[in-house]
């Protein structure tokens, strides 16, 4: 934890090699004249994990996927290149640099899909076909069902013959002849002609 004037700073290839990642923590801090107790309330750590990361005493800090991200808040509130800081701590730690997302600007996908709604849409309409195709047979049998059932009463249903000359006072009755053709017969007295 030394802050001899001939120790770099920066997160680099160089310093990587010759300053531990907690001595570049602390100098960079000590630069910006901030205090541990400053760094943790910006941080919302405790004072201890600081301190355990500016000493790198990793036995007691948590798992390392944790301590990639506080390295990532500390070097942003410091100052020092992220992905130098997240480097070092992989090649420290022995395991895999983090992944990190690389955008691709302009590249377009070569099959683009259409919208999920129009997909759903036609594969309903196929379902409803299908299950028309299958019940069609059914429907068919049932409307000849039906037809054959016609000529016979339906239960509930009330059918009344037709009405046939009935005879009132003065009324002209309305009846079918045996042609079917309406009869009109004129039933009471006769009008006078003057």
């Amino acid at each position: 934890m030394s802050d001899a004037p001939g120790n770099d700073v920066r997160g680099g290839e160089q310093a990587g090699s010759r300053v531990s990642i907690g001595a570049q923590l602390c100098a960079a801090r000590k630069k910006r004249k901030f205090t541990v107790e400053k760094v943790a309330k910006e941080l919302h750590l405790d004072i201890d994990v600081i301190k355990a990361l500016e000493n790198d005493e990793r036995e007691k800090l948590p798992a390392p996927i944790f301590v990639q991200g506080y390295l990532k808040s500390y070097g942003r509130l410091v100052g020092l290149p992220v992905e130098g800081l997240l480097k070092d701590y992989s090649e420290q730690m022995g395991e895999p640099p983090p992944l990190s997302v690389i955008r691709t600007a302009g590249k377009l996908p070569a099959v683009r899909l259409r919208s999920i709604r129009l997909i759903r849409y036609v594969f309903v309409l196929l379902m409803a076909g299908i299950l028309l195709w299958l019940a069609w047979p059914f429907l068919e049998r049932y409307m000849e069902l039906r037809h054959e059932s016609a000529g016979e009463q339906v239960p509930g249903r009330l059918e009344l013959p037709p009405a046939s000359g009935i005879i009132g006072n003065g009324f002209m009755n309305v009846g079918m002849d045996d042609r079917g053709a309406a009869a009109t017969e004129q039933s009471g007295p006769t009008p006078r002609s003057i």
